[in-house]
């Protein structure tokens, strides 16, 4: 029974691990990208080591932009139907990540429980 507990030890803290890191990175993209309201950056893809491409919204506008150690360059600039169907995409990544969000939260709770119910069957065994 004692490497089944240090079993969910190793893996609550690996989970713990990783949420600390994703809010962490988080933080630090927002850092980051500053308090610009006019201009952001929607998405980076990384191409190759030093270069990137980007989405990138000035206004109301959008953009493909690639980057490089050397140089930026507009590649492309969206139409209204592609800026709408970037919002969309975007829009429904958000909802996705509030589901996972919930679905997090109901397993914890779920966790919570099952470590009532170890502790009272550990109590009940200890009694016996």
């Amino acid at each position: 029974m004692p490497e089944a507990s240090q079993f969910l030890q190793m893996v609550a803290a690996l989970i713990f691990i990783i949420v600390l890191a994703n809010y962490l990175l988080k933080k630090l993209n927002r850092i980051n990208q500053g308090n610009s309201k006019a201009i952001k950056i929607i998405e980076r893809v990384p191409v190759s080591k030093n270069s990137s491409l980007c989405i990138v919204q000035v206004g109301s506008q959008y953009f493909l932009m690639s980057f490089s150690d050397q140089s930026s360059e507009v590649i492309k600039e969206f139409t209204q139907e592609e800026k709408e169907d970037i919002q969309q995409r975007l829009f429904q990544q958000s909802t996705a990540i509030t589901q996972v969000s919930d679905t997090k939260k109901v397993s914890g709770n779920l966790k919570e429980l099952l470590q009532q119910l170890k502790s009272k069957y550990n109590d009940s065994f200890n009694k016996d």
